[in-house]
């Protein structure tokens, strides 16, 4: 274990997996921290074969190729392929509980613009690490503080499998939720109050929410005319889509993914397994006895997250991102995560965004702007 570093990112998700490819681009010395036991962040897929094909997305699921262009570089740089979000069919919209919902022919494709990546978001993240050294990343590593030593060095604590360590680093890149930062790491001295304040006030995105996904052995709604996209007001899911991974313009299985309705704290009175209980009942109910029987249901609740989420996220959503970051205290210190880009805050976009801009802050202005 380095004892020394020029860079330390705190954060393993997409914005510190980029930072430190950025960084290793122009050959400088850096150390990744990941206080959880896998690389991604909020990017978690899960996979009916354990093959890095057919994975479904629980974390962020779309890619808008007009909207996105430093994604777009990226999946192009790793060469990964992508295919149209599914949404050709009736759309459900199920308004009252003891009702039956009703299938509604729009008329028009209701996400036009959004794909998805062959082999699921994971594909971004298992790309970035086959481009990075593997010892300069330490997973199972919890940052607890920074300490300014001199004009140029700080020490970090921190604790590795319950071992407690200290690296001495002359930059810091923060690429982890702003609420995390001021609420489970210790500033010597104190981050400026006006900067801590906006950091507890910027919500953490996808904080919020949990994410189910049904897996089936093939997408059989669409032979009945449903494009898979639901909204109801019922729930426990409130928005539904159609999950199944492709290959070739092909479904390898079928896939409905969802978001929950009910907030954090409920979630957690019910526990997860009354919850998936809830949203078979609720795809039989939709999409008839065809759903009674998934190969498996994938759950993930970010609120309960303790790396990304606080008590204060129950009730966040796309927010105000982006935060003035200067504070002369601590001078050699940059934030990346999407919770800090201006521009695409709350979206992949965002965590490449503000990788980028951090990165940018601590070489050559121009050194940071390659995506592959």
């Amino acid at each position: 274990m380095k004892t020394m570093t020029d860079t330390l990112i705190i954060g393993g998700g997409l914005s510190g997996l980029y930072a430190a490819h950025l960084l290793e681009q122009q050959g400088q010395d850096y150390v990744l921290f990941e206080a959880r036991d896998r690389f991604g962040g909020r990017i978690v897929s899960a996979s009916l074969n354990n093959d890095n094909q057919g994975q479904v997305d629980l974390g962020p699921s779309w890619y808008w190729p007009n909207i996105n262009p430093q994604l777009g570089a990226l999946i192009d740089a790793l060469n990964i392929s992508t295919y149209k979000q599914f949404s050709h069919g009736h759309y459900l919209v199920d308004k009252m509980r003891g009702a039956p919902p009703q299938a509604i022919n729009i008329g028009y494709d209701i996400m036009p613009d959004t794909f998805r990546l062959q082999g699921g978001m994971q594909m971004l993240v298992n790309g970035l690490l086959d481009k990075l050294p593997s010892e300069n990343g330490l997973l199972n590593t919890q940052v607890t503080a920074v300490s300014k030593q001199t004009d140029d060095t700080y020490a970090v604590e921190y604790k590795h499998n319950g071992d407690v360590g200290t690296l001495m680093a002359k930059h810091i890149v923060f690429a982890m939720p702003l609420r995390l930062v001021s609420q489970n790491i210790t500033f010597h001295p104190a981050l400026d109050p006006a900067l801590k304040k906006a950091f507890d006030s910027t919500d953490t995105w996808m904080a919020a929410h949990a994410k189910a996904v049904l897996i089936y052995e093939t997408p059989f709604w669409r032979e009945m005319g449903f494009s898979g996209s639901v909204n109801s007001n019922v729930g426990p899911l409130v928005e539904i889509h159609d999950a199944s991974p492709e290959i070739n313009g092909k479904p390898e299985y079928g896939a409905i993914m969802g978001f929950m309705g009910i907030n954090g704290s409920a979630r957690k009175t019910a526990g997860d397994e009354t919850l998936k209980k809830l949203i078979l009942q609720q795809a039989v109910r939709l999409f008839g006895q065809a759903a009674q029987h998934p190969i498996s249901i994938e759950y993930v609740d970010w609120y309960q997250e303790p790396f990304t989420a606080t008590k204060e996220d129950i009730a966040s959503s796309h927010g105000v991102y982006g935060i003035n970051t200067k504070d002369m205290s601590h001078p050699n210190i940059v934030f990346a995560g999407t919770e800090a880009s201006r521009n695409y805050g709350g979206y992949l976009e965002g965590a490449l965004d503000a990788a980028n801009t951090a990165v940018s802050k601590l070489v050559s202005p121009n050194a940071a702007l390659s995506s592959c």
